[in-house]
This record gives structure tokens, sequence and C-alpha cells, in this order.
């Protein structure tokens, strides 16, 4: 790459905008912008061809986010989206770096693809051209630029109101400029998509791109020269010492060197800082990502006590893991200094290896001290999980459970708890204290043999027992650094299913679709006139034929060949050889016997589970072609009562979460809209907040047909072609269904419908 100056810069701001013309990308160049972007962040994106955008995916920012975010993911990357306040984005642009901006306000789309920060000052960013060589621009130039077809809605009343004041026109540059910060400050400005790595990426990617290798290489270079230089001034100011004549030049020099160990202190620190904050945002990024990849039967046979036993664990991982690998290696390297310094000494290299056998018995403590670890974190977890089980369970153990009975086994267990947190507690002491105190003794003890037999000189006694002090207080590093990582070890096997969990699908996709990212048809095309639930080659009355010629006749939506599922650990399949043809605006009802793997069906539908084998097709893309999160906007389900849950939020996010957050006005217009028709107008003029009532075990309790209606809307709510719905009915009155069912057949384009005969 190679940066160069772009003209215009040092000019008016207005003139400075205008000439960021010649860096701005083409739409059917975005492909390529995206693959630039990577390149130069670092990323290391895919050796694919750059996909390139239609114009079918330029027609909406809806259509041209989706656009990007499947683009991306076919180039190896993340584009996340990036909304920032208008007085906010000069800051925002250097932290989401690489970034692409998109440039509203032109006959075409444009954009501009940020690489960076550039110049020491970071007030200028290394813009990236068509032809991939690099421009350094003010950032008042790219934000002025950004802003601007939202600032010319404001211009004219703002000049008007200048000119009525009578503001000079020397002043008057200054005075729009505040003008518009005041006026459009709290406004949202959106079109912007950061790059990064995804969460399932190989973890050394992630820490490569985060620079985490560089800067902990740095930090150790500091700590040991640091280090060097504190016994350097041991060594100029002892010798003066020991040789009874304190020499002004040596006192200088051990002063000097003592003043660098500052400013090399002050780096070890701020290095450690950042190395554990990128590591911890990497750690908690992944797990986070691997929770939300976890398959439904893996989830379903965890408990919430062990869900909450890995999240107490992996925070132990991010706290863990860096202090205490950090401290081993930094204590392994004073252990190393430490002993090169006792070989000098009066007793040579027999003290070196006596420190050599001392620091292997700390070792050893620390695999016993794991060992108690282990047992210790195994009890504890066992009472965290049974004591939130009983506590999700209390009203039915109330019910259902003889009184003398809800404390079964509780004795026992603590019993074993305090044993082992005993036994902990005696490692702990043993690893943490004794052993480097006890090394002062035993060093000490090491001088006796050579002081016995009157060899040696003063100056070679201070050198080892100057060693034994820096050995002491590098076993106390080393004591606490092993036990960190054992600690962290155990929890590692917790936390490792979620960190496995993140990297499932990262195999490289095939060619990206020609409609990707683009938004289904509107609601109305398609639809079927009747509004009748029916299922596929089924109809009732004279029209029978005529409806079965028009299905025929109407291309489908989503398609099915042979699919076959198994659930874990059972011999029996769920579904076998199911092949069924869904055209658009069909409205199918599934009835059958309970097991008997409607449910399972709908799963496979809507993408949240994968054929063992078989076809199943949406728009003619297979699962693979389009990716999950493409399929899951495209075919939206509203899973059984007990697989559907109410977050605790408000009940607008409950009903958006699908959707996207923050919402728009017209997303909150259209949630209350929808709920009415489903008849929860009652319950929102009963709320206090209305759409913005927190709801959930800590809000507002709905009733379990206000739950199920909540669970329609969702699912109304993401404008999907096909919709899914598993026994979203059977908790309502006849009444209150007549009405949702109205609602769900006027407002689904496709529907599918779960229920029992």
């Amino acid at each position: 790459m190679t940066a160069a100056a772009q003209p215009g810069w040092g000019a008016r701001p207005d003139e400075a905008v205008d000439a960021l013309g010649a860096l701005e990308w083409p739409a059917e160049l975005l492909g390529d912008a995206l693959e630039a972007l990577a390149l130069e962040g670092g990323l290391g994106p895919r050796a694919v061809v750059a996909p390139i955008p239609t114009a079918g995916h330029l027609r909406s920012a809806d259509a041209l986010g989706a656009w990007i975010d499947q683009a991306a993911g076919y180039l190896g990357v993340e584009a996340e989206p990036i909304a920032a306040r208008h007085d906010e984005l000069d800051a925002a642009l250097p932290r989401v770096a690489p970034a692409l901006v998109w440039l509203r306000g032109g006959e075409a789309p444009r954009f501009l693809a940020i690489a960076g920060r550039a110049g020491r000052r970071g007030r200028d960013l290394s813009v990236l051209r068509a032809d991939r060589s690099t421009a350094r621009v003010p950032i008042e130039a790219i934000t002025g630029r950004i802003c601007r077809p939202l600032e010319a809605q404001a211009l004219p009343e703002i000049d008007r109101v200048l000119a009525r004041a009578g503001v000079r026109p020397r002043r008057r540059a200054r005075a729009r400029r505040a003008l518009l910060r005041e006026r459009l400050g709290a406004v949202i400005v959106d079109g912007i998509w950061s790059l990064r790595l995804p969460p399932g990426a190989p973890l050394r990617r992630q820490i490569a791109a985060a620079r985490v290798p560089r800067r902990l290489l740095g930090l150790l270079a500091a700590h040991a020269s640091a280090y060097t230089l504190w016994i350097l001034v041991w060594m100029t100011v002892g010798r003066s010492i020991l040789d009874d004549h304190l020499d002004e030049g040596w006192l200088v020099a051990g002063a000097l060197l003592l003043a660098t160990v500052v400013p090399l202190r002050q780096l070890m620190a701020w290095l450690s800082g950042v190395v554990a904050i990128d590591a911890s945002a990497l750690i908690k990024q992944r797990l986070l990502s691997g929770a939300l990849a976890l398959e439904p039967e893996e989830v379903r046979s965890e408990g919430a006590g062990r869900f909450l036993g890995r999240v107490i664990e992996s925070e132990a991982i991010e706290a863990l893991a860096m202090g205490g690998g950090i401290a081993a290696v930094a204590s392994a390297f004073e252990l190393a200094a430490a002993a090169a310094v006792l070989a000098q000494g009066a007793a040579g290299a027999l003290h070196a290896l006596l420190l050599v056998a001392w620091a292997a018995l700390v070792v050893a403590l620390c695999v016993r001290f794991y060992r108690r670890r282990a047992r210790w974190t195994a009890a504890r977890l066992a009472m965290t999980h049974d004591l939130i089980e009983r506590m999700v369970g209390h009203r039915t153990r109330l019910a259902q459970e003889r009184h003398g009975r809800w404390h079964h086994g509780e004795d026992e267990a603590l019993s074993q708890y305090a044993l082992g947190s005993r036994e902990l507690d005696r490692s702990q002491i043993e690893i943490g204290a004794l052993m480097p105190r006890g090394w002062l003794i035993a060093g000490i003890a090491g001088l006796l043999p050579p002081f016995l037999a009157g060899s040696g000189s003063a100056a070679t006694y201070a050198v080892a027992l100057g060693g034994v002090l820096l050995a002491s207080r590098a076993l106390q590093g080393l004591s606490a650094g092993l036990s960190s990582l054992a600690s962290a070890a155990i929890a590692w096997e917790q936390v490792s299913t979620l960190f496995q969990a993140a990297g499932r699908g990262a195999a490289p996709p095939p060619p990206l679709p020609p409609d990707a990212g683009r938004t289904p048809p509107p609601p109305d095309a398609g639809r079927s006139p009747s509004g009748a639930l029916s299922a596929p080659g089924v109809a009732a009355g004279a029209d029978s034929a005529e409806r079965a010629g028009d299905v025929e006749a109407r291309p489908p939506v989503l398609e099915a060949h042979e699919l076959s599922f198994r659930h874990k650990g059972r011999a029996r399949p769920a579904v076998v050889d199911v092949s069924l043809r869904i055209a658009a605006g069909d409205r199918i009802l599934l009835e059958g016997p309970s097991g008997g793997g409607k449910s399972t069906l709908s799963a496979l539908l809507s993408g949240l589970r994968a054929p063992d084998a078989g076809l199943l097709l949406l728009n003619g893309l297979d699962r693979h072609m389009l990716g999950a999160a493409a399929w899951r906007r495209r075919v939206a389900a509203a899973p059984q009562f007990h697989e559907n849950y109410v977050l605790a939020g408000t009940f607008a996010y409950n009903l958006l979460m699908g959707r996207r957050w923050p919402p728009r006005p017209g997303d909150l217009e259209e949630a209350e809209e929808i709920c009415r028709e489903l008849g929860l107008g009652e319950l929102l003029g009963r709320m206090p907040g209305g759409l913005e009532q927190v709801v959930g075990e800590t809000g507002w309790q709905l009733s379990h047909g206000e739950r199920s209606r909540l669970y329609i809307a969702r699912a109304l709510l993401q404008g999907a072609e096909v919709v899914v719905l598993d026994e979203s009915f059977g908790a309502l009155d006849p009444e209150t269904l007549e009405q949702a069912l109205r609602c769900v057949l006027r407002r689904a384009r496709t529907l599918v419908v779960i229920a029992h005969p």
C-alpha cells in the first residue's frame, strides 16, 4: 500500500468534503472494498472472488445491510453495523476502523473505505482508494461528507436565522457549525459497518488481529529490562558499599539506572492492562458466540445451575489465565536471573541447584493444589446446580414434596464441601506463604558449608544473600502464577464446550447466492386469496382441482425431499423420509399425535436443526448456500410454549428482538398494531408503561395466553417469507383463538400451523 496526501485537505471544510470524491467507491465495487478493507486491517479474508451487489440489494438500507453482512461472511469476516450520534461521529470513526461507510445524497450509492488512524495526532484517517492505495484525510472532512444530506435539511432554516440575527459573514461559518451541532447533536447516524473477525474464527487469528502477541512480547521485554536494571542498581550501589568507598560516580550511575526503571514500570502497567482488556474481550466474545451456537439438545440437557456454573467459571478464565500466565512467565525469568546471581555467590553452583530443587517442590505442591481445587470446584458447582434447580422448582416442591425431604442430602454435601475447602486452604498456605518464606531459611542454610569452610569473601556472601532475596520474590510470583493457572485450567473444563461450539460452521461457504441479502417480497405478494388452512395437495369443496392446479403453478418457497432426523441418544428417528412442497401464499395445517415428530419437523423447516439426511431448499437454495442467519431471516418460527421465553426487558424488546434493536418509530407502531389485532390491546392499556413496560420474571407477569400471543406477534414482526407456529393457539379460548387466527392469516405471507387433532 502507498500513502499519499490528497489535495484540498488544507482548504475550507466544504472544499475538503468535495475533494473526497476521488476516494469514493462505486456500488459495483462494494465487494472489492470489503476485501481491501479486510486485507488492510490484517483480518486475512478468504481468497475468493469478491461478490458483486445487484440493483435489488441497493434499493433499501435493510437490503444493503443484509447483503453486506452476508458478503462479509463469504469473505470470512464479520460486518457489524454501527450507529453513532451526530456530535460523536468524529470520535467513533477511528474506533470502528476498518469500516465501510455508505455516503448518501448522491445520484448513485457511493462508499468510503476507512482503514484506520493516520498520523500521531489522531485527527486524520487512512482511507483506501479503489486502486488499493491510501490517502490521509482529516476526520472533519469525512464526517462532513457523511452528514451532508442530513445537514442539508437543517441548513436553510439555520441560514435564515443567521441572516435575521445579522451575523457577520466572517463569523457565519463558525456560527453555522455551532448551530448544526446543537440542532443535530442527538440525531443517530447509521450506514457504517465495522469489519472484524467473526467470533467463531480460530482463536490464534483473533489474538493476532488484536495484536496481543506483540504487546505481550513488549510486556515481557519491559519486565526483563526493568528487572535487569534493578539488578544493575544493586551491583553499582553494593560495590561502593562493599568497597567501603562511596564513589560519587557509582552513586550517580545507580540513581540514573533507578530512574530508568520508573518509566519501564509504567510501560509494564499500561501494557498489562491493554493485554488483559483485549484478551478478556476476545474470551467474552467467543464464550457468548459459543453459547448461541449450542444445539437445542445441548441446551436442553443442561440445567440452569450448570449454566450459572459456566458463567462463574468463565469469569475465572479471563481473570486468572491472563494474570497467572504473565506472572508465571515473569517469575520464571526472575528465577533464572536469581539462579545466575546465586551461582556467582559464595556457595556457587550448589546454591543455584538448591533453588532449582526448591522450585520443583513448589511445582509439585501446585499439582496437588490443582487436584484439590478440582475436587472443591466439582463440589461447589454441584451444590450451585442443586440450589438453582430447587429454586426454579420451588413452587412444585411446596405443592408436591413432603416438608421433611426439602433439605434431604444437603448436610452431607455441605460436609464434603467443608472438607474440600479445608484441604484447599491448606494447599494455598503451603504454596503462597510457607514455600517462599521457607526458601529464606533454606537459602541461608545453603551458605553454611562455605562459611564453615572459611571460603568466600564478603562480596560473594553479599551477592549470595541478594540472590536469596531475589529468589524469594520470584518464588512468591511463581506460586501465585501457578495457582492462578491451575484454577484457570479447572475453569476451562467447564467452558471448553462453549469455546469449541463457537468454531462450528466456520468452513468456507460456497459462492454467494445471487439473491444474498435481498429483503423478502412485500407482505401482499403471492398471498393466497382464500386465507383458509389446508394441507399440501388437499383442498375442500368443488374447487379442489382448481386449487391444486394453482399450487402447482406457483413456485415453491420451501421444499423438503426425504428428510430424516434422529435425536442424539435415541434409537428411533423422529422424522423419516418426509417430503413436502410449500408454495408462496399456502396455509398449511399439520396435525398429528404427541411424539409424532411435528415439532422436530418445525425445527428442521425453520433452520433450528439440520437434517441427518435428505434435502431442504428455500427458494431453490439449501441452508449451507444461504447460511443459518439468512435462512432464519426468511423462515420465522414460534416454538412450543416450553421452548419459548419472555426475556427480562420491555414488552417492545420481547416483540422486536427478532427484527432489529433499537427499533425505529415504524417498528413500534407496527408492533402495537399487531398486538391489538391479536387481542392484546387490553393488556397494553393495563400496563403503566405500555410497550415500554418491563415484563418477565422481575417485571409485569403475563398469563399463559398473553405469552402465547406475544410469541405469535414476535414471529409475525420478523417479516419472514414463511411463518411456522408450533401449537401457538393451544392456550387460547375460542373467541381469542378466532381473533388471533384472523390476524395470523392476514399478516403471514406463507403459513404452517402445527396443532393436535
